[in-house]
């Protein structure tokens, strides 16, 4: 497999973080914790978290946007949301009777590029074993939305949501565009709730109007979204992990990134559109740490909200797990991943499930799609640009960080409610559903 420097999954940050942040065991030593150990490793370094599942401790992140508390209000119960990725494992103990095997479908075509055999279904949506995730990223995005209330593992933004797995991304992290604007289109069908999009849509990181083949796939991609939306859609997205200013763009450097080696070092300005995150309509996440604004998170006028997306150098050696974001990984991995998280100390078992600790933008996003997932339960009559502004107009309120450090060149712009790094603030359960 081959790993890039991109956002478009988090499979090549997983891998390379891998190698970075030491847990509270020897430095010889590699553990897969089961969920005893994680539990109280987490009670120990993580504030009281008031979820009732074996790994919740672990879950800072469900604390900051006052996801239990909504519980009470709102569990995303009828909601049904799209997780454009790389498919999901339908064996996780932790999405038991949460997916909806029916409406999910695979767009890898036969082609693809980098796809592998299995993935392969070209629109056909009886072919359930090409939905299956062969690494973990869109089951780790889909259990940060939905994962069960069930005496296993962790509990989700919306718990008894309901996942529609739309593959668009293979095994080794392409995303490739008409793959993902297929799947845009099949979710307007389908008049799905929400949608989660934790990728970019290759082979371009910014796609620029004044090329006229990258103009059609930008308006290729403006017109799927449009129809998604205009059928009841609320698509969310992550801003990404280049730790870019979306609002003034400089240079792109790793485009095409397909066929191999075919990348060039190019200008770019606000003609040029990273998609997802810049379509007209899209709710775009950054993402932080424990304390703030993460070290890769993307930014700029684009972002409309925060939300959790672990951060590691914000969190001392000492704490398990770092900061970073636990939810399910897939059975199937085929990629290494697992066993490389395995060897960082960053893997744990519970109730049969595979879970990992990792961090991007990817983990952003889903936590604020999961708050959508909510305020439709909470308000199911509500079109779908009213539960975007909603999730903006509940959100808690962040200034900018003081003491920014003059080496880092992303620049906090506005006042509190409306930040180049925060958009309207940090996503609140609580309040979007009271």
């Amino acid at each position: 497999m081959k790993f890039r420097k991109s956002f478009r999954l988090f499979i090549a940050l997983a891998l390379m973080m891998a190698l970075f942040g030491v847990l509270p065991v020897s430095a010889d030593t590699t553990v897969l914790f089961d969920e005893t150990m994680a539990h109280d490793e987490c009670l120990l370094d993580y504030p009281p978290n008031s979820g009732a599942d074996p790994l919740s401790p672990c879950q800072w992140d469900m604390e900051v946007i006052h996801a239990t508390a909504a519980h009470d209000t709102a569990t995303g119960a009828g909601v049904k949301v799209g997780v454009i990725d790389g498919g999901v494992d339908f064996t996780h103990p932790d999405l038991a009777g949460a997916i909806d095997v029916a409406r999910s479908c695979s767009f890898i075509y036969s082609t693809t590029p980098t796809a592998d055999p299995q993935e392969i279904a070209n629109g056909d949506c009886s072919n359930k074993l090409a939905v299956q995730d062969l690494q973990g990223h869109g089951t780790h995005v889909s259990t940060i939305i939905a994962a069960r209330e069930n005496g296993i593992g962790i509990i989700g933004v919306a718990p008894e949501a309901t996942i529609v797995a739309l593959k668009a991304c293979t095994i080794a992290g392409y995303c490739f565009a008409d793959s993902v604007a297929a799947a845009l289109r099949y979710a307007g069908d389908q008049r799905l709730d929400v949608v989660n999009l934790s990728l970019f849509a290759d082979p371009y990181l910014y796609f620029c109007a004044n090329d006229a083949g990258q103009r059609a796939v930008l308006l290729d991609l403006q017109s799927a979204a449009r129809y998604a939306q205009q059928r009841g859609v609320v698509i969310v997205a992550s801003a990404g992990n280049e730790a870019a200013d979306l609002g003034h763009p400089v240079e792109d450097d790793i485009s095409p990134d397909w066929p191999p080696d075919s990348a060039i070092v190019r200008e770019v300005h606000n003609n040029c559109r990273v998609t997802p995150a810049e379509l007209p309509g899209v709710v775009t996440v950054s993402a932080t740490g424990v304390n703030t604004l993460a070290s890769y998170s993307s930014i700029g006028s684009p972002v409309n909200v925060t939300a959790p997306g672990g951060d590691a150098p914000q969190t001392p050696n000492t704490v398990f797990g770092r900061g970073r974001i636990l939810a399910g990984w897939s059975s199937t991995d085929a990629t290494g991943l697992w066993e490389a998280l395995i060897g960082a100390n960053r893997a744990v078992v519970s109730g049969g499930g595979r879970y990992v600790w990792i961090s991007g933008t990817s983990m952003s996003s889903p936590h604020a799609a999961g708050v959508a997932a909510l305020i439709r339960d909470a308000y199911p009559n509500l079109p779908q640009g009213a539960v975007a502004a909603m999730l903006a107009s509940s959100a808690t309120p962040m200034t900018c960080p003081a003491n920014w450090p003059a080496n880092d060149p992303r620049r906090c712009t506005g006042g509190q409610g409306n930040t180049s790094f925060f958009g309207a603030g940090m996503v609140n359960a609580e309040d979007a559903v009271e």
